[in-house]
């Protein structure tokens, strides 16, 4: 299947070098990136696939990135925690996000308030003939992060439907 991806407008603020310590240096310039992939399984599945740890840790990484299972907490409900540590090259990224939408089946999105008050990501699930329509929104991202994020989330779908396909 093919992805189809979008960057949009954008913005100034100050807020990421001061709240995050990746000792990469920030502009303070965000974007809101969308990509879209249409994946050969009923949403249901799909939707197991992202609430179920033993299956994200499967997927959810880049090639290349490892996200330790005990790491992983999904709490599928408004106000509950989205968290995971991601090893890139021996260094690790804790990624602590809340869900502040969640509509089973249908979408959800989480902030991620210490990287950035501004930072949004929704991902919305869509039934299609043949499959699941998967649209991704990151809002607030930060211009430096967007280099890779094309290939980073082409690669998570490869995974997560190279998942699907196991059964």
């Amino acid at each position: 299947m093919t992805s189809t991806s979008q960057i949009r407008g954008s913005s100034v603020t100050s807020s990421f070098a001061d709240r995050y310590d990746s000792g990469m240096e920030f502009s303070g310039e965000t974007a809101t990136f969308t990509i879209s992939r249409t994946v050969s399984a009923p949403v249901e599945r799909v939707w197991e696939a992202y609430m179920t740890p033993e299956q994200f840790v499967q997927f959810w990484a880049p090639e290349m990135v490892e996200i330790p299972l005990e790491s992983v907490v999904i709490e599928p409900r408004v106000g509950g925690r989205f968290e995971c540590t991601m090893i890139v090259e021996g260094v690790a990224n804790h990624n602590a996000g809340v869900f502040v939408e969640y509509v089973e089946h249908s979408h959800f999105r989480f902030g991620e308030p210490s990287f950035s008050d501004d930072f949004s990501s929704i991902m919305s699930f869509t039934s299609v003939d043949g499959g699941t329509q998967i649209d991704v929104e990151q809002s607030g991202l930060p211009i430096e992060y967007l280099e890779g994020c094309d290939e980073g989330f082409s690669s998570v779908f490869d995974q997560l439907e190279a998942l699907l396909a196991k059964g």
